[in-house]
């Protein structure tokens, strides 16, 4: 795990009830130096003390020095209610007031499984992506990236600990349910998993649900660097690494919790050393100040090291203009980026693709395809949840299809840099829905 700094740590009465919960949680807390008594147990009796408690923890005034903010979020051990029989919080967020928007974090109602990216919202988002089921077992990162909700206001880490009903009542179903998914992402709520591993054990479990399948593998989407542990996988034949890569200046100045752009890298010529594909997106790019030298230089890194399957390029995107300058610091900024995001302000709004324009899109686009290409000339380049336009004009520069090109956590991009598709999944979203 991560040394995190937590300000609190809190579970769940009903954790008590589970020993299969009850040994991981003693196991990730005696990663942290601490022991069962050092928790709070939240109970319906203390349950508004306690909410409210969990509201002012974070974020800190003073957090220890040389410690990121987000690792001092206050961590609560829950488990995740599964099915239609939950509890109903309502009565609960009577009694907790302006505090009751923590409740289902804190009672584990995350979400279980979600399909991402289908065709008809796609098309309505002019996104073109591949449909995916996602799962997630936490809320919450200790990365604290600005340009992520949870990064900038997340009050917590809600960790659900019971993994292995978990695994058999979602994950096995949902493989079984849906054949065309060949690869699954672990990667809902805003948690960068692998910050907890070892110890929570999510990615050993997970990759043994795997293995019970033909032909099915995980992601970890991480933008960390904390990836030894992955040498110890029994089935990491089963997993495929994908990791959000970025330049020197926006992995210190915008992803404070997250490590140096560098070592990313480093970890993924371990893990590609230890036989797990290793996949790159460059998302989200932010043009920083002198952002051209800033990426040729994380570029050129990358592929003088590791020899990835494919590599995305993503820009600072889902955002409008006007929240762009609350939450990140401008002033670091390219200053032609920001002036055409100001004068396209109304016409980007409402775009998925906000707030920069799609020519200044285009740009940075052409100059990753290019830098990339100095190093490699074989690795298969994609852009990644942009606009049918986009691809329109870059198919050729990128080299693939957009109908069907290898990305790097798509549904159907098996290992080996490839495509299994079958009756049904042909397409991405950059193709109609069959009818």
């Amino acid at each position: 795990m991560y040394d995190l700094k937590p300000a609190g740590l809190f579970a769940l009465d009903r954790v008590r009830g589970n020993a299969l919960c009850m040994t991981r949680m003693e196991r990730m807390l005696g990663a942290l130096g601490k022991t069962v008594d050092d928790v709070e147990w939240i109970t319906e009796g203390n349950l508004p003390e306690m909410v409210k408690r969990l509201a002012c923890l974070w974020p800190p005034t003073e957090p220890p020095p040389g410690t990121p903010p987000g690792y001092t979020r206050p961590l609560v051990f829950t488990t995740m209610e599964i099915g239609a029989q939950r509890t109903n919080l309502a009565p609960l967020q009577a009694r907790c007031g302006g505090q009751a928007g923590l409740l289902p974090a804190v009672f584990g109602q995350m979400t279980a499984v979600e399909d991402q990216h289908p065709h008809v919202r796609d098309r309505q988002n002019d996104c073109v992506c591949w449909p995916t089921m996602n799962f997630g077992t936490v809320m919450g990162c200790p990365h604290g990236c600005l340009y992520c909700g949870q990064g900038r206001a997340g009050k917590l880490l809600a960790i659900a600990l019971n993994l292995e009903e978990y695994m058999e009542k979602v994950v096995g179903p949902v493989i079984e349910t849906y054949p065309w998914n060949k690869v699954f992402r672990m990667i809902l709520h805003g948690a960068d998993l692998v910050t907890l591993e070892p110890e929570y054990g999510l990615f050993d479990v997970f990759t043994r649900k795997l293995a019970e399948y033909e032909g099915r593998y995980g992601y970890f989407h991480t933008a960390s660097a904390h990836l030894d542990w992955v040498a110890d996988l029994p089935r990491r034949d089963r997993l495929i690494g994908v990791w959000s890569v970025t330049c020197d200046a926006v992995a210190r100045d915008f992803e404070p919790g997250a490590g140096r752009a560098a070592d990313r890298f480093d970890a993924a010529r371990k893990c590609g050393e230890w036989g797990v594909p290793v996949r790159y997106k460059f998302k989200p790019i932010i043009p920083v100040r002198n952002w051209r030298e800033e990426y040729a230089r994380s570029i050129e890194y990358a592929l003088r090291r590791t020899s990835p399957e494919s590599i995305g390029f993503c820009l600072y995107i889902w955002n409008s203009f006007e929240h762009m300058e609350q939450t990140l610091p401008v002033d670091l900024l390219d200053p032609v980026f920001v002036d055409a995001a100001r004068k396209h302000a109304d016409e980007m709004r409402g775009k998925r693709q906000s707030p920069f324009p799609h020519e200044l899109r285009k740009e940075v686009y052409q100059f990753m395809i290019r830098e990339v290409r100095r190093w490699n000339k074989d690795v298969l380049l994609y852009v990644s949840t942009e606009t049918r336009e986009m691809w329109d004009e870059l198919a050729e520069e990128l080299g693939q299809n957009p109908r069907a090109y290898v990305c790097g956590c798509g549904a159907a991009a098996v290992p080996g840099a490839r495509l299994e598709l079958s009756p049904g999944f042909r397409f991405s979203t950059y193709h109609p829905s069959p009818t």
